[in-house]
């Protein structure tokens, strides 16, 4: 026998229910909201961006271990853009007409083999050697012929044999991951677009953003406990994770995260391919929704490769949706290669760790870019302001960015400089190494080893302890003091009557010498804070343009054209670009083994704050421009418009106001249905 055609309403009941297979029990079918939908969403949408931050945070510990250089792991993570630029057109194209909480739910599945795939170099290729503690006497000075060091850090290698296995690993790992996050990303935020009223679309939109930027708070945390947890589990070392030699457990934390992800993603496999309608009548069949899906509901023409140039087509001349795109690909550009160099600028400009900068920076902008998502969501949600007057807000945003930003050029904090850096050429011209002065030029010092420390009266900056020429150390509970430091020179009375008294070796402290930058640094945070909040806001507009600029089989495939010039334009060239710039201001570059430059240890404080915030400004001016464009373009897009009004019939049924030759006709047809059993004879007599 031939298979049996199903009929429209078995075709809509398996749309709209939850489950899988044969797995789709009644007490499933309470799930099947948006409420829920969101939650699960949200949820897995913070290990998705676990996955990046904590990328980013154990980048340089996977250089240690497989001893690559910078510049091979930027190609390497470069992955995650290639495959949004090669595949994200085809998958938004062909996946916004599938059935888009699976192919979500398989994006999820994607991330967590990845996070697993970069995992495999570990085990495959060998674990870290075991290395004693051989780097403590770096940070002293040190004349005795049986304590000579090297000129470079334990870490540095002239071997250039790297293994190109691990790098294809961490390609790959990348590679995939990019195609989960635009499956997860771009299909999953127009399903719940698709389901709910066009009103409710920005607060979701916020929320939905807001609770996601949780993860990158999440993978940072998880990578502050991985990176104590030495690389091999099962050895023992008496390193210290301050040592420069410490490769920290980065390869736990990915599996937590991979393990997760495929654990959990069928959570979003189990949501239909829309989620039903509530029903409104007082007899069980009426409602403007259920008799529309049951006459009415189509659905959409299946995708194929022929209607694909005619597709892309319409968007690349729809005027308002490149215009958006334009825009947003400057401010891409403008915030990623900013955001990259932010860290290095605090360090540089504040002199503050690393582990400050980065704390502070990341719960201050977390903070203000949640409350601004949400607040935008429900303000908009709210009074339903025109799509010209939320471009006219990204306006002023963009101009006030633009003047706080040439403000901040020339705004900073005078440090004190590094002791024989005081005159130094930067750009290409900057010094390869630290220049050795006479009272630390038999100390053995690193050349390489960058650990400041502070004469003991606040004044000079040093390169290390050991070019200062200090000799001893001893460890407090909260600083590091060294002696006997022959650059610095304390006078000391004498107590016998015929000696005035005379200079001895002083002291120095480890760190930088305090400075008044630190109450500049807070106000610094707090500004570019508020911006982070202002422009928060305005990512709800741009989401919600794309999606009314556009018919609604493109939408999805809008997000992923998107997607490829934010890619191909942005987040690939921004790093570079903005490398090659501040790059400039280096007064100090760092050197391996072999000679060859590496990246830059110190930076002249004044230039790297002018080339930065101008740099910056300029993007962002170009991005304002083709707002105040678009603020035009879009003065008759209506945003909130539902697709077809419904109004309720005098017997409880509903007609769709696109079809009111229908509603004379409702009144004078058979009431509807009280059992299952003649719906779909009542519905032959509704289209005969």
């Amino acid at each position: 026998m031939g298979k049996v055609k199903k009929s429209k309403l078995e075709e809509d009941d398996e749309d709209t229910r939850c489950g899988l297979g044969p797995f789709q029990g009644e007490w499933l079918q309470k799930f099947a909201s948006k409420k829920s939908y969101l939650l699960t969403y949200s949820f897995l949408g913070i290990f998705q961006a676990m996955f990046v931050s904590y990328s980013i945070a154990t980048l340089t510990t996977l250089e240690k271990q497989f001893k690559l250089k910078s510049q091979t792991t930027g190609i390497l993570l470069a992955g995650n853009e290639v495959s949004q630029i090669l595949l994200s057109l085809l998958m938004t194209y062909f996946g916004g007409h599938g059935h888009r909480p699976r192919l979500a739910a398989l994006g999820v599945l994607f991330s967590g083999a990845a996070s697993l795939l970069v995992v495999a170099p570990h085990f495959i290729y060998g674990q870290a050697t075991a290395i004693t503690n051989v780097t403590r006497s770096l940070d002293v000075c040190s004349t005795s012929p049986d304590s000579v060091m090297p000129t470079m850090n334990p870490e540095d290698s002239c071997d250039d044999t790297t293994q190109i296995g691990p790098m294809i690993y961490i390609f790959m790992s990348q590679f995939v991951s990019g195609i989960g996050t635009t499956l997860f990303s771009i299909l999953g935020i127009t399903y719940l677009d698709d389901n709910v009223k066009r009103k409710q679309t920005p607060m979701l939109i916020g929320l939905m953003s807001a609770l996601r930027l949780i993860g990158p708070v999440f993978g940072y945390g998880l990578a502050a406990i991985c990176m104590r947890i030495y690389v091999n589990l099962s050895e023992t070392t008496t390193l210290k994770p301050r040592d420069p030699s410490w490769i920290g457990a980065w390869w736990l934390g990915f599996m937590v995260i991979g393990i997760i992800q495929i654990s959990a993603f069928w959570l979003l496999a189990c949501y239909p391919r829309r989620l039903p309608k509530k029903s409104t009548t007082a007899q069980g069949f009426g409602t403007i929704a259920s008799l529309q899906q049951h006459t009415q509901a189509k659905r959409p023409e299946a995708r194929t490769f022929k209607k694909f140039p005619a597709a892309l087509r319409r968007l690349l001349t729809n005027k308002i949706l490149m215009l958006n795109n334009c825009a947003g690909v400057f401010f891409v550009f403008a915030l990623s290669g900013y955001l990259t160099f932010l860290p290095k600028y605090m360090e540089t400009q504040f002199q503050q760790s690393s582990s400050v900068s980065g704390l502070v920076n990341g719960l201050t902008g977390i903070m203000f870019m949640c409350t601004g998502l949400l607040l935008a969501g429900y303000l908009v949600s709210r009074f339903k302001f025109p799509a010209w007057k939320l471009q006219v807000w990204d306006v002023i945003i963009g101009i006030l960015w633009v003047t706080l930003l040439v403000t901040f050029a020339f705004i900073g904090c005078n440090a004190k400089p590094i002791h024989g850096l005081e005159n130094a050429e930067n750009g290409d011209g900057a010094m390869l190494g630290i220049p050795v002065t006479p009272c630390s030029e038999d100390c053995n010092c690193i050349a390489n080893r960058f650990a400041p420390a502070c004469s003991e009266d606040g004044e000079v900056n040093f390169f290390s302890a050991c070019h200062a020429g200090c000799t001893m150390m001893n460890h407090t509970s909260d600083q590091t003091i060294f002696s006997d430091c022959s650059c610095i020179k304390e006078w000391k009375n004498s107590t016998s009557m015929t000696d005035s008294g005379s200079w001895y070796n002083g002291r120095a402290i480890g760190g930088y010498c305090p400075s008044n930058c630190f109450q500049m640094f807070l106000i610094y945070i707090t500004v570019m804070g508020f911006i982070k909040f202002l422009s928060s806001m305005g990512r709800v507009s741009n989401i919600l343009i794309t999606f009314r600029c556009v018919p609604e089989e493109d939408k999805s495939f809008a997000i992923g054209l998107g997607y490829l010039l934010t890619s191909l334009f942005a987040f690939i060239p921004a790093p570079i670009v903005y490398g090659a710039v501040v790059d400039q201001a280096c007064i100090l570059w760092r050197t391996d083994s072999c000679g060859v430059r590496g990246n830059c240890w110190i930076y002249d404080q004044e230039k790297m704050r002018l080339y930065l915030h101008i740099l910056t400004a300029s993007v962002v001016t170009i991005g304002v421009v083709f707002d105040f464009f678009t603020c035009f373009a879009v003065r008759d897009l209506d945003l909130y418009a539902e697709d077809s009004e419904e109004k309720v019939g005098d017997n409880g049924m509903v007609a769709s106001t696109n079809n009111k030759e229908l509603q004379p006709m409702l009144s004078s047809r058979p009431p509807p249905p009280t059992s299952k059993l003649n719906e779909e004879e009542f519905i032959k007599t509704l289209e005969a």
